[in-house]
């Protein structure tokens, strides 16, 4: 049965370890000994690690026995000098490594904070730009705005301008129609008075000739009535004549009225179309282009503008100047 290993064997393998110049470790302790398993041995040599500093202050720590030779205590001496100078030399290396280690990372996280502060001045500027920027772009926005609101006012003030503009069309439409039913009307009974002429013109005839019929014995009374009758066919052929041309201009006049009316549905009903199509080219311009409001502008002035009153009034006297020679025969 293999025996258990202690800590005083464990600190004399790690003191013997030391004085051969090599670094107590686990395995180098085990091979020391000989036996000793790894969990058991790793708490004895922190131990051992750990008090290393109090026992190397302690000049008699590590002191051979006195029974021990002088030649041998020289040698375990000059190993113990040799091993503090080799563990002094490589603490040395080391802490001289980790110095320039230190320092290469000081000098590098410098470097870092140079460009560190460098990307943060730029992200600074960038930024102060950035919201520079925003500013103009919020001020311009609120400019379009305005002048979008603005347009849009506009816009309906012209659709108001065009219905305005189609209901005098649907008057004027309605002032034609019933110019041209007081037309109809008066040629209507025109033509009643021109068959009321035929009719008496008849009966003046019918009578002469029973006037004829009665006077045949006298010839002297027949040639009165006669001259009578052919003075009255005269005139009742004047009548008819003078009533023939009267409706013949009647209808002349009317026809012309009615070309005349046609024409001003026409040119009113072309306005409308190109006030329609106006409108639909600046819908179409305020829909896709803002920047182009001068033309809606120019556009909106055009349909706005009120029509001259030397015009706007002569269709009207003009009408007035119809309706009262349409309405002269009816009289």
């Amino acid at each position: 049965m293999a025996r258990g290993i202690t800590e005083d064997e464990v600190w004399k393998a790690c003191d013997a370890l030391l004085l051969e110049g090599a670094r107590p470790t686990i395995e180098r302790v085990r091979q020391k000994l000989g036996r000793g398993s790894p969990n058991t041995v790793s708490p004895m040599l922190e131990t051992w690690f750990k008090n290393l500093g109090a026992r190397i202050k302690d000049p008699g720590a590590f002191s051979m026995p006195a029974s021990m030779p002088d030649l041998v205590q020289q040698a375990a001496q000059h190993l113990w000098d040799a091993a503090q100078a080799e563990s002094r030399r490589d603490l040395d290396e080391r802490l001289n490594a980790g110095l320039a280690e230190a320092a290469s990372c000081v000098d590098t996280e410098r470097n870092r904070a140079a460009l560190a502060d460098e990307a943060a001045s730029a992200a600074a500027s960038r930024a102060d730009s950035l919201q520079d920027e925003l500013s103009q772009l919020r001020v311009a926005l609120e400019r379009e705005r305005a002048v979008h609101a603005a347009t849009t006012e506009r816009l309906n003030d012209a659709r108001l301008q065009s219905k305005d503009l189609q209901a005098d069309l649907a008057q004027a439409r309605r002032a034609a129609d019933e110019t041209r039913a007081r037309a109809d009307a008066a040629v209507s009974a025109a033509d009643e008075r021109a068959q009321g002429a035929e009719r008496r013109a008849a009966l003046e005839i019918e009578r002469e000739r029973a006037l004829r019929a009665k006077v045949e014995n006298s010839a002297e009374s027949i040639a009165k009535r006669l001259e009578e009758t052919l003075k009255a066919q005269i005139a009742a052929t004047e009548q008819l004549t003078s009533i023939e041309s009267r409706m013949a201009q009647l209808k002349i006049d009317a026809r012309q009225r009615q070309q005349s009316l046609q024409t001003l549905v026409e040119h009113r009903d072309s306005q409308i179309q190109v006030l329609e199509t106006r409108l639909g080219e600046a819908l179409r311009e305020l829909a896709g282009r803002t920047a182009q409001e001068v033309l809606m502008s120019e556009l909106v002035a055009k349909l706005v503008a009120p029509p001259h009153p030397s015009r706007a009034a002569s269709p009207a006297k003009a009408r007035d100047k119809r309706v009262k020679r349409v309405d002269t025969p009816a009289r």
